[in-house]
């Protein structure tokens, strides 16, 4: 558990190394990609940004080698979708770990570890608590040893949660399920509303049919979110 959202992403961020070659999305949230500009900037890593939803960039960006892969899908705010298994199988044969910012979807829509990912990211103040009196992030990895180092980091940096929080942050856990519930019905009304109103050009929701990451999203999430 870590104190913010951006705070598990910094964490993360800890296992890399001068020179070190990070793949980001082009798309990713603002403060992921200013935390990603400014650390580069100092030399901790090099990063490259790429459009992930497609697949010849994705693929063509990790025939070289690289560090880590970042991906975030659906994308804030956009909603574009990565292929999850098309990113593990490029990243592998690049030397890269990849991790997944899964806070738009949570472990009840998207499970990237069972996809093969390595790290997965959530900003708790979202999904994971969802009572709006919590700020908070959380990090979950495949490999016990690298659990130790990012506990290692954690302690380090000092960007563990507070106890308060984490006791809140499971109180919210409890309701994920039926509070998702709620907003996929929701969020499919308000879809279907502005999808054939006459003054709305455009709907970005991976739901629709008409949307390029459609069937990607059908394929590794088990629904498409409230967003």
């Amino acid at each position: 558990m870590t104190s913010t959202g951006l705070s598990a992403v910094l964490l993360v961020l800890q296992l890399l190394h001068p020179e070190d070659r990070l793949v980001a999305p082009h798309d990713c949230y603002g403060g992921t990609r200013r935390l990603l500009d400014s650390l580069a900037a100092r030399g901790h890593f090099r990063v490259e940004y790429i459009d992930q939803s497609n697949a010849e960039i994705l693929t063509a960006a990790l025939s070289r080698p690289a560090r880590m892969l970042w991906v975030e899908t659906p994308s804030n705010p956009l909603l574009r979708i990565t292929d999850l298994e098309l990113a593990v199988s490029s990243a592998r044969k690049a030397g890269a770990q990849v991790v997944v910012d899964n806070t738009f979807l949570s472990p009840v829509l998207q499970r990237p570890l069972t996809l093969g990912a390595d790290i997965v990211v959530h900003s708790t103040t979202k999904y994971l608590n969802g009572h709006s009196d919590v700020v908070g992030g959380a990090v979950i990895a495949r490999d016990p040893k690298v659990a130790e180092d990012l506990a290692w980091w954690a302690n380090v940096i000092g960007v563990t949660g507070a106890p308060f929080d984490s006791y809140l942050t499971l109180r919210g856990i409890r309701t994920l399920h039926p509070r998702l519930r709620t907003h996929l019905e929701n969020a499919a009304a308000v879809v279907e509303l502005l999808a054939s109103h006459p003054a709305v050009a455009q709907v970005y929701y991976p739901g629709l049919s008409s949307h390029p990451g459609h069937q990607v999203a059908c394929r590794q999430q088990t629904g498409f979110g409230r967003w």
